[in-house]
C-alpha cells in the first residue's frame, strides 16, 4: 500500500503540485463526503479563481507602476488641480483625506506627492511629527481612527455549529443509512405493528443522529482551535515612535501618521512613505509577483504592506491602513482561497478513501453472493416440492 501511494500519489513536504492534490480528490467517490473531508484543506476551485484574481491585481499594479513612470516625463509641465480637503477631515484637524493618500500610494504618483509637499508635507498634513511620532492623547487617536480607519483586515464569518451538522448529514454513508431507516419503518410498522415494527428503523435513526452530533461537535471544536491558532500566528509586533519614545506594539494598533521602524526580515505593516534609512531593499514578490527586490530611496519612497525588508533598515510614515492598503485589497480577493493541506492530511485522506472503496467493493460482492445463494436455495426448494407433488 505504501509503495502504491508513493509511486502514484507522492506528496512533497512543501509546495505540493496541483496535479497531485487533484488526484487525491478524484479518489473521493460515493463512500465519503468530499465537502466535509476537505473542509480544512485547500479548495482547488477557489484557489484557481483566487490565483486568477491575484494575477489580475498584480498586472494592474505592475501596469500602474510602469504607466506612472512612463508618463511622468510627459506630465511634468501639467499643473494639478487644487486639492479640496473634505469638511469632515478639516473638522478633525487634518489636511488630507484617506482617498487622496490611497491614490498616491496605489499609483506611485510622485507628482501628487510633490504637490502635497513630499513626505514631510504628507506627515505635516497628517499632523504627525517625523521625530516624535504621534501624540498618545486618546481623543486625538480616536479622531484619527474615525478619519483614516484601523489596521485590521476583513475576515470571513466563523461557521456555526448547525453548519457542521448540515455538512455531516451530507455524508453518503449516512444518507444510505437514512434511506434504509425509512424503508425499515415503512415495511416494519404495517407488518409487525407499533412499536415492535419500528425498533430497527428507530435504531438506525438514533445511530445516525449520534454519529452526526459527534462528528459536528468534533469539527466545530477543531474550527475554533484553528481560528485561535490563526489569530496567534497573525500577532505581529512592530517598533513605533510615539510621544518621542520608541515602543513595541501590535500592528493592529497602527494608525495613519505613525512612525514605524523596520529592519531586515520585518514585514511592512501598512502602506507608507520612506522617511530615512540606508540600503533598503524590499521583497515585493508576495504582492506583485516580481522576484527582483526593489530599492527604496527618497526618489522612490513607496512601501507597500505585506512586503518584507530584505536588506537595510529604515523609518516610514504610515499613510493608509487596513483594507485601504494594497495588501488588504489583495487579501479581500484571496480570503476564500484555502490553505495547503499537510502531507499527513493528504495521505490520511487518500488511505481512508481507498479503504472505503475496498469496503464498498466487498460489500457489493457479499450482497451478490448472498442473493445468489438465496435464489439457488429457493430454486432447489421449488424443484423438490415439484418432485414430491408428482
Amino acid at each position: 500500500m505504501e509503495s502504491f501511494l508513493s509511486d502514484k500519489w507522492d506528496v512533497k513536504a512543501k509546495h505540493t503540485s496541483e496535479e497531485a492534490l487533484q488526484r487525491w480528490r478524484e479518489l473521493c467517490g460515493v463512500v465519503k463526503n468530499p465537502k466535509r473531508r476537505f473542509r480544512f484543506t485547500a479548495n482547488l476551485t477557489k484557489r484557481y479563481e483566487a490565483a486568477a484574481m491575484r494575477k489580475t491585481n498584480q498586472e494592474k499594479l505592475r501596469i500602474a507602476v510602469l504607466v506612472s513612470k512612463a508618463a511622468f516625463q510627459f506630465i511634468q509641465g501639467m499643473q494639478l488641480n487644487d486639492y479640496t480637503v473634505p469638511e469632515e477631515v478639516q473638522a478633525a484637524g487634518f489636511q488630507i483625506c484617506a482617498d487622496e493618500l490611497e491614490s498616491i500610494v496605489e499609483g506611485h504618483d510622485v507628482k501628487k506627492l510633490k504637490f502635497h509637499g513630499g513626505v514631510s508635507g504628507i506627515a505635516k498634513k497628517l499632523v504627525a511629527n517625523c521625530d516624535d511620532g504621534l501624540s498618545t492623547d486618546s481623543e486625538a487617536l480616536n479622531r484619527r481612527r474615525d478619519v483614516y480607519g484601523i489596521n485590521k483586515f476583513q475576515e470571513s464569518e466563523p461557521q456555526s455549529f448547525w453548519t457542521f451538522v448540515w455538512e455531516a448529514l451530507h455524508d453518503m454513508t449516512l444518507m444510505i443509512l437514512g434511506a434504509c431507516a425509512i424503508v425499515s419503518l415503512i415495511v416494519g410498522i404495517p407488518t409487525e405493528g407499533w412499536p415492535k415494527g419500528a425498533h430497527d428503523g428507530l435504531g438506525i435513526v438514533a445511530s445516525i443522529l449520534l454519529v452526526v452530533l459527534v462528528t459536528a461537535t468534533s469539527d466545530y471544536r477543531q474550527s475554533l482551535q484553528f481560528r485561535d491558532l490563526d489569530k496567534e500566528k497573525k500577532k505581529i509586533s512592530i517598533q513605533v515612535t510615539r510621544n518621542g519614545y520608541r515602543k513595541k506594539m501590535s500592528m493592529y494598533h497602527l494608525l495613519a501618521g505613525d512612525i514605524v521602524h523596520l529592519s531586515i526580515g520585518d514585514q511592512v505593516p501598512a502602506d507608507g512613505l520612506f522617511l530615512s534609512g540606508f540600503s533598503v531593499l524590499i521583497d515585493e514578490s508576495s504582492l506583485t509577483g516580481e522576484s527582483e527586490p526593489v530599492m527604496i530611496t527618497a526618489e522612490n519612497p513607496f512601501l507597500l504592506s505585506g512586503t518584507k525588508v530584505q536588506d537595510g533598515s529604515c523609518m516610514l510614515v504610515t499613510v493608509t491602513v487596513g483594507m485601504r492598503t494594497q495588501w488588504g485589497k489583495l487579501m479581500a480577493t484571496l480570503s476564500e482561497g484555502g490553505d495547503d493541506e499537510t502531507p499527513l492530511q493528504v495521505k490520511l485522506n487518500g488511505v481512508a478513501t481507498i479503504i472505503g472503496k475496498i469496503g464498498l467493493f466487498f460489500a457489493v460482492v457479499t450482497f451478490a453472493v448472498l442473493v445468489q445463494k438465496i435464489m439457488t436455495r429457493k430454486m432447489a426448494t421449488g424443484n423438490n416440492n415439484q418432485m414430491v407433488w408428482r
